[in-house]
């Protein structure tokens, strides 16, 4: 089926699962949330994909494999809540269990919506960028550009208290004083976009505006596993 938005009703009734916190309750309307909140997600997957392949052939694009799950993985978390009120999309390539990957993401919260670009999770990733950025590596001043050139997003990710390159560039400290980074839009007063299904144009043109900054990701990526197996030998 064609994707035409989400429905109020399927982020509704998430939001009321989380707060029953009961298996019985989720047994009980398992097939309704998979009908007005999960379905939804499956048939913008099929929307977005021939253009998200175009950035990267080698996303994983099996709906299955991309949007998380209803039910919480409780096992390294405080948190024993059973189930979640958000859910959210991944395009990013095949990984190993609990592997960092660069990816696009689309998310759907009862407070918010959001979508964007993250990565640079893994060890020696963030050095790795920091890097490039320095050396104003031609990969990190397109992906500069590109996120510059795009109003609507912003660079995200926790800062350190205190700064570790003082006397960088100025425009490029955001880049540097972080402990993670992603380029984020984000929605908390809005939610007509994403039930009409108007968001969508506009937010694959941003995903494709930002390209040069998963292209950077991959490279930081690519350059601390570089620096660890060098490590070794």
């Amino acid at each position: 089926m064609a994707f035409t938005g989400f429905h109020a009703a399927g982020i509704d009734l998430l939001q009321l699962n989380r707060l029953q916190n009961s298996k019985e309750f989720y047994e009980a309307h398992k097939d309704e949330i998979k009908r007005l909140a999960i379905q939804p997600f499956y048939e913008l997957i099929d929307e977005m994909t021939p253009v998200m392949l175009e950035i990267d052939p080698q996303f994983v694009v099996t709906p299955s494999r991309m949007v998380s799950r209803v039910r919480r993985d409780t096992r390294y978390t405080k948190d024993k809540t059973l189930y979640r009120a958000n859910l959210w999309l991944f395009f990013r390539r095949p990984r190993r269990e609990r592997e960092s990957v660069p990816c696009y993401y689309f998310e759907v919260h009862p407070e918010y919506w959001a979508y964007g670009c993250w990565g640079a999770w893994g060890r020696g990733e963030m050095e790795a960028l920091r890097e490039m950025v320095l050396r104003k590596d031609k990969l990190f001043l397109d992906a500069f550009e590109a996120v510059q050139g795009c109003r609507q997003m912003r660079i995200a990710g926790e800062m350190y208290r205190r700064a570790k390159f003082p006397n960088a560039d100025p425009a490029y400290r955001d880049w540097l004083e972080r402990k993670e980074i992603g380029v984020d839009f984000r929605a908390c007063d809005d939610f007509a976009p994403i039930l009409d299904g108007s968001f969508v144009r506009p937010m694959i043109e941003n995903m494709q505006r930002i390209a040069p900054f998963y292209r950077l990701m991959l490279a930081a990526k690519e350059r601390a596993e570089a620096g660890r197996r060098e490590a070794l030998q």
